[in-house]
Protein backbone atom coordinates (compact mmCIF):
# COMPACT_ATOMS: atom_id res chain seq x y z
CA UNK A 1 0.00 0.00 0.00
CA UNK A 2 2.77 2.41 -0.82
CA UNK A 3 0.77 4.25 -3.54
CA UNK A 4 -1.64 6.95 -2.40
CA UNK A 5 -5.29 6.39 -3.12
CA UNK A 6 -6.99 8.16 -6.00
CA UNK A 7 -9.32 10.15 -3.71
CA UNK A 8 -6.34 11.64 -1.84
CA UNK A 9 -4.76 12.74 -5.13
CA UNK A 10 -8.01 14.39 -6.22
CA UNK A 11 -8.36 16.04 -2.80
CA UNK A 12 -4.83 17.48 -2.82
CA UNK A 13 -5.28 18.65 -6.42
CA UNK A 14 -8.46 20.46 -5.44
CA UNK A 15 -6.73 22.06 -2.44
CA UNK A 16 -3.88 23.21 -4.71
CA UNK A 17 -6.23 24.75 -7.29
CA UNK A 18 -8.24 26.49 -4.55
CA UNK A 19 -5.03 27.87 -3.00
CA UNK A 20 -3.87 29.16 -6.39
CA UNK A 21 -7.24 30.85 -7.01
CA UNK A 22 -7.21 32.43 -3.55
CA UNK A 23 -3.63 33.62 -4.06
CA UNK A 24 -4.58 35.23 -7.35
CA UNK A 25 -7.54 36.99 -5.72
CA UNK A 26 -5.34 38.33 -2.94
CA UNK A 27 -2.70 39.48 -5.46
CA UNK A 28 -5.29 41.13 -7.70
CA UNK A 29 -6.85 42.93 -4.74
CA UNK A 30 -3.45 44.12 -3.51
CA UNK A 31 -2.51 45.42 -6.97
CA UNK A 32 -5.87 47.10 -7.39
CA UNK A 33 -5.51 48.92 -4.08
CA UNK A 34 -1.82 49.85 -4.17
CA UNK A 35 -0.66 50.13 -7.79
CA UNK A 36 -1.87 53.29 -9.58
CA UNK A 37 -0.72 52.01 -12.99
CA UNK A 38 -2.73 48.84 -12.51
CA UNK A 39 -5.83 50.89 -11.62
CA UNK A 40 -5.28 53.08 -14.68
CA UNK A 41 -5.00 50.07 -16.95
CA UNK A 42 -8.19 48.59 -15.49
CA UNK A 43 -10.04 51.90 -16.00
CA UNK A 44 -8.63 52.21 -19.51
CA UNK A 45 -9.83 48.71 -20.40
CA UNK A 46 -13.22 49.47 -18.87
CA UNK A 47 -13.61 52.69 -20.90
CA UNK A 48 -12.46 50.92 -24.04
CA UNK A 49 -15.04 48.15 -23.52
CA UNK A 50 -17.79 50.73 -22.92
CA UNK A 51 -16.80 52.62 -26.06
CA UNK A 52 -16.82 49.41 -28.07
CA UNK A 53 -20.26 48.48 -26.72
CA UNK A 54 -21.56 51.95 -27.59
CA UNK A 55 -20.18 51.67 -31.13
CA UNK A 56 -21.78 48.24 -31.56
CA UNK A 57 -25.11 49.61 -30.33
CA UNK A 58 -24.89 52.48 -32.83
CA UNK A 59 -24.08 50.04 -35.64
CA UNK A 60 -27.04 47.85 -34.70
CA UNK A 61 -29.30 50.90 -34.55
CA UNK A 62 -28.15 52.04 -37.99
CA UNK A 63 -28.57 48.54 -39.41
CA UNK A 64 -32.10 48.33 -37.95
CA UNK A 65 -32.92 51.74 -39.42
CA UNK A 66 -31.79 50.60 -42.87
CA UNK A 67 -33.74 47.33 -42.63
CA UNK A 68 -36.88 49.18 -41.51
CA UNK A 69 -36.56 51.72 -44.30
CA UNK A 70 -36.03 49.05 -46.94
CA UNK A 71 -38.92 46.86 -45.76
CA UNK A 72 -41.25 49.85 -45.44
CA UNK A 73 -40.49 51.07 -48.95
CA UNK A 74 -40.94 47.55 -50.35
CA UNK A 75 -44.24 47.13 -48.54
CA UNK A 76 -45.59 50.52 -49.65
CA UNK A 77 -44.49 49.83 -53.25
CA UNK A 78 -46.17 46.41 -53.22
CA UNK A 79 -49.46 47.70 -51.79
CA UNK A 80 -49.90 51.49 -51.86
CA UNK A 81 -52.10 53.18 -49.29
CA UNK A 82 -55.73 53.75 -50.34
CA UNK A 83 -56.88 57.29 -50.99
CA UNK A 84 -60.67 57.18 -50.71
CA UNK A 85 -62.54 57.03 -47.42
CA UNK A 86 -64.48 53.93 -48.50
CA UNK A 87 -61.23 52.03 -49.10
CA UNK A 88 -59.48 53.29 -45.95
CA UNK A 89 -61.77 51.73 -43.33
CA UNK A 90 -61.56 48.08 -44.48
CA UNK A 91 -57.87 48.60 -45.25
CA UNK A 92 -57.26 49.85 -41.71
CA UNK A 93 -59.06 46.86 -40.17
CA UNK A 94 -57.17 44.44 -42.40
CA UNK A 95 -53.78 45.99 -41.58
CA UNK A 96 -54.38 46.05 -37.82
CA UNK A 97 -55.67 42.47 -37.71
CA UNK A 98 -52.73 41.23 -39.79
CA UNK A 99 -50.36 43.19 -37.54
CA UNK A 100 -51.90 41.59 -34.44
CA UNK A 101 -51.50 38.11 -35.94
CA UNK A 102 -47.87 38.75 -36.90
CA UNK A 103 -47.13 40.38 -33.56
CA UNK A 104 -47.93 37.11 -31.81
CA UNK A 105 -45.30 35.26 -33.87
CA UNK A 106 -41.73 35.60 -32.53
CA UNK A 107 -39.38 37.08 -35.12
CA UNK A 108 -42.13 38.85 -37.08
CA UNK A 109 -42.04 42.09 -35.06
CA UNK A 110 -40.82 44.23 -37.99
CA UNK A 111 -43.53 42.91 -40.32
CA UNK A 112 -46.17 43.47 -37.63
CA UNK A 113 -44.93 47.03 -37.07
CA UNK A 114 -45.18 47.74 -40.80
CA UNK A 115 -48.81 46.62 -40.82
CA UNK A 116 -49.57 48.76 -37.76
CA UNK A 117 -47.80 51.68 -39.47
CA UNK A 118 -49.94 51.25 -42.58
CA UNK A 119 -53.04 51.23 -40.36
CA UNK A 120 -51.80 54.42 -38.72
CA UNK A 121 -51.21 56.01 -42.11
CA UNK A 122 -54.86 55.67 -43.17
CA UNK A 123 -56.47 56.32 -39.78
CA UNK A 124 -58.09 59.78 -39.62
CA UNK A 125 -56.97 60.52 -36.03
CA UNK A 126 -53.32 59.43 -35.75
CA UNK A 127 -52.83 60.67 -32.18
CA UNK A 128 -55.78 58.58 -31.01
CA UNK A 129 -54.54 55.42 -32.70
CA UNK A 130 -51.00 56.00 -31.42
CA UNK A 131 -52.41 56.21 -27.90
CA UNK A 132 -54.23 52.92 -28.44
CA UNK A 133 -51.10 51.35 -29.93
CA UNK A 134 -49.06 52.48 -26.93
CA UNK A 135 -51.48 50.87 -24.50
CA UNK A 136 -52.09 47.62 -26.39
CA UNK A 137 -48.98 46.75 -28.42
CA UNK A 138 -45.90 45.10 -26.99
CA UNK A 139 -43.26 47.77 -26.30
CA UNK A 140 -40.80 46.53 -28.94
CA UNK A 141 -43.47 46.64 -31.68
CA UNK A 142 -44.66 50.08 -30.59
CA UNK A 143 -41.08 51.31 -30.67
CA UNK A 144 -40.71 49.97 -34.22
CA UNK A 145 -43.94 51.72 -35.27
CA UNK A 146 -42.57 54.98 -33.88
CA UNK A 147 -39.28 54.46 -35.76
CA UNK A 148 -41.23 53.81 -38.97
CA UNK A 149 -43.18 57.00 -38.33
CA UNK A 150 -39.89 58.87 -37.93
CA UNK A 151 -38.51 57.35 -41.15
CA UNK A 152 -41.53 58.25 -43.25
CA UNK A 153 -44.23 60.19 -41.42
CA UNK A 154 -47.75 59.46 -42.70
CA UNK A 155 -49.56 62.40 -44.28
CA UNK A 156 -52.08 62.54 -41.43
CA UNK A 157 -49.23 62.90 -38.91
CA UNK A 158 -47.51 65.51 -41.06
CA UNK A 159 -50.77 67.47 -41.25
CA UNK A 160 -51.09 67.46 -37.46
CA UNK A 161 -47.45 68.43 -37.00
CA UNK A 162 -47.82 71.08 -39.66
CA UNK A 163 -50.87 72.51 -37.87
CA UNK A 164 -49.07 72.60 -34.53
CA UNK A 165 -45.96 74.17 -36.06
CA UNK A 166 -48.16 76.65 -37.90
CA UNK A 167 -49.94 77.57 -34.67
CA UNK A 168 -46.58 78.03 -32.94
CA UNK A 169 -45.45 80.31 -35.77
CA UNK A 170 -48.69 82.28 -35.47
CA UNK A 171 -48.12 82.70 -31.72
CA UNK A 172 -44.61 83.99 -32.34
CA UNK A 173 -45.80 86.58 -34.86
CA UNK A 174 -48.52 87.82 -32.46
CA UNK A 175 -45.94 88.57 -29.75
Amino acid sequence: MSSPSQSKIIGWTFVGVAAAALSYCVYFDYERRHNPEFRKSINHKKRKAQKKAKMQAEEEKTKLFEVLKKKLNESLAASPLPTTLQEKEPYFLEQVSTGEKLGAIPGKEIDAAIYFYKGLAVYPNPTGILDIYQRTLPPQIYELVMKLTAIQPPKSVVNILGDSVGSLDAEKTVE
